[in-house]
Order: C-alpha cells, then structure tokens, then sequence
C-alpha cells in the first residue's frame, strides 16, 4: 500500500514538474496551468508551413518563444493566432496588423 502511494505521489510531482518547465506544443495543448490567447504575426507569402514566427501579443509585445503552424492560404500574410503556449489550435488571416504591432 505504501508503495503504490508513493508511486502515485512521485508521477503527480513529475507531471506537475513537467507541465510548470517544459515548453513544447505537445505538453502545452493539456497544461491545465496555461490560457488560450490570442497573438498576432506577419507570416512569409508563399508557403503554407510557417516555421520558428515571431508572434506578438494584443498589447504589441513580442512573446518569448517562436511558434511554427500549418496555413492554408500562401497569399497573405497577416494572421490572427489563437494558441496555448506554442500548441496553435486556429489561425485566421487578416488584412493587416493592429495598431500597436509593428
């Protein structure tokens, strides 16, 4: 009995561990400790897989990682990020950044 709690304690330290220092697109889509948020970047024309974008939040500052994702349009290139972390569930073009974007 003490052995399966002390199995049971040390996989719930170990995932919390996980999800609180790793930062990738497959631990970030189930960290119930991040939000979904919205960012926004300007994305090269001419291809669909955009890779290592530099995204900003709706204040207009840059976020501290990269995000890579799949496009469907290789003519804009503006676009509206819904993500969690670097997982990127939606994106959505638009025609151009807000304001405080650069």
């Amino acid at each position: 009995m003490k052995k399966t709690l002390l199995a049971v304690i040390m996989t719930v330290v170990c995932v919390v561990i996980i999800f609180a220092f790793v930062r990738n697109e497959f631990v970030d889509r189930f960290n119930p400790f991040l939000e979904t948020e919205h960012s926004y970047a300007k994305v090269e024309k001419g291809t669909q897989y955009y890779e290592k974008v530099t995204a900003y939040d709706k204040s207009g500052k840059k976020l501290s990682y990269k995000l890579s994702f799949n496009g469907f349009d290789p003519e804009q290139e503006y676009v509206d990020i819904i993500h969690k972390g670097k997982y990127v569930s939606e994106i959505h073009y638009i025609k151009s950044l807000p304001k405080d974007i650069n």
